[in-house]
């Protein structure tokens, strides 16, 4: 036993470590050798775009969402929002109403199908112009993150542009949390720009060219994450899928763990069973990075993270119980703490925590103090210390999902 736990440890603090030497040294090489981005020269040569709104009771939200979007400094002409409420039970249609006559906007609505690829695929087939995408109704936009995103389309490979996220204004502890996640992710996405290895078009305004839907096809279920499956075929077809960090969206996250578990097993489990999809590409000269590096590590670094779980519960019971129980067997007495270098653990997953530090820091001062340009101390920064119990917890949910194909729901 002691040895498969050696094994495992050591194994995955080198994995560890490579791993993110590699982000590391790539996103050196970024900042010393970025893309070229021409831009368009002047508003006339702007593409037209289309921003689809899909929702599904969201009357506390969608006001919200489309009038960000409206504030968007972009030529209003070339600036469309198609709003499609799928089917929903609240007063979400009658509070878009107001918007019946703004030329930008057109309302659409539909019975709901059960999942937001088919809300999608109708406003698909409404729109018209040279770049469509998509804003999730309960998040809002940078007024230039259009207008930043789509500067991209000035280059001939580009097919698809991905924003940064940015939890707004968090309340409780698990938006707090992801709040942090987000900014780190950021970095991340930075990262597999370079690699040109993304592999999500997430929700919140990813824009795209219309051609990429024409040419391939509309949005597939695809195990609810049709957002991580067309990026997939997009990859797969040679579309280049690209990362605008001055584009911001700000979402509002799960509030409760319940709710921020679901979404997680979701978003887990789809990734597991689109990779189980595409496994033909796994290891393929295709693909490149993403084949042979980013997303068989993606896989390894899920299977780490369950094995580690009661690795490092473990170590954390055991002292605990140890402490009880020797007070219950001679009493409480206490003694002058006393600091011994010696005594810090050195262990193999000891090690493994402090290289997760280390990289957490990195991350943070990249993603939020240098792209962001947020402050780089704050209070949600000790959430950190809890993400990866949450994170095990439903990456084993979402394992053992995947292995009796027990499909997540989208609500």
């Amino acid at each position: 036993m002691d040895f498969i736990q050696n094994a495992l440890i050591y194994t995955s603090l080198f994995l560890a470590i490579y791993f993110q030497v590699f982000l590391f040294l790539t996103y050196i090489g970024w900042r010393e050798h970025k893309d070229d981005l021409p831009g368009f020269a002047s508003e006339d040569a702007l593409p037209s775009v289309s921003i689809m709104v899909p929702c599904y009771n969201e009357e506390s939200t969608v006001v919200g969402t489309i009038e960000s979007l409206l504030a968007s400094h972009y030529p209003k002409s070339k600036l469309k929002i198609v709003v499609i409420d799928d089917g929903s039970k609240d007063g979400t249609w009658v509070n878009v109403q107001p918007f019946a006559h703004n030329s930008q906007v057109v309302l659409l609505q539909k019975k709901n199908e059960g999942s937001k690829f088919a809300a999608l695929n109708f406003g698909l087939r409404h729109v018209t112009t040279d770049i469509v995408g998509c804003l999730d109704a309960d998040s809002s936009v940078d007024s230039f993150a259009i207008r930043n995103s789509v500067q991209w389309f000035s280059r001939d490979d580009v097919g698809g542009v991905v924003p940064s996220m940015v939890i707004d204004n968090p309340k409780s502890i698990m938006q707090h949390m992801q709040k942090v996640e987000y900014e780190i992710a950021t970095y991340l996405k930075q990262v597999l720009h370079q690699l040109e290895s993304l592999y999500v078009a997430p929700g919140p305004l990813t824009l795209f060219r219309k051609k990429v839907f024409d040419t391939l096809g509309e949005y597939k279920e695809a195990h609810h994450t049709e957002d991580l499956e067309i990026a997939l075929r997009m990859q797969i077809a040679g579309m280049r899928l690209v990362h605008s960090k001055e584009s911001l969206v700000y979402t509002k996250g799960p509030r409760t763990w319940p709710a921020l578990l679901k979404q997680r097993i979701r978003w887990t489990y789809g990734f597991i069973k689109n990779v189980q999809d595409y496994r033909a590409y796994l290891f393929s000269a295709q693909l490149g990075d993403l084949s042979f590096f980013i997303l068989p590590f993606a896989i390894i670094s899920l299977i780490v993270a369950v094995l580690m779980l009661p690795f490092t519960v473990w170590q954390i019971v055991v002292p605990i119980v140890t402490t009880v129980q020797r007070i219950l067997t001679v009493g409480f007495h206490f003694s002058q703490p006393s600091f011994d270098i010696f005594s810090i653990p050195n262990q193999g997953y000891a090690w493994l925590g402090y290289f997760g530090l280390l990289f957490l820091v990195f991350s943070l001062v990249i993603g939020r103090r240098i792209i962001l340009k947020q402050k780089l101390l704050s209070f949600d920064l000790l959430t950190t210390l809890i993400y990866p119990f949450f994170a095990s917890w439903w990456t084993l949910r979402s394992l053992w999902n995947a292995i009796w194909s027990k499909k997540s729901s989208w609500r």
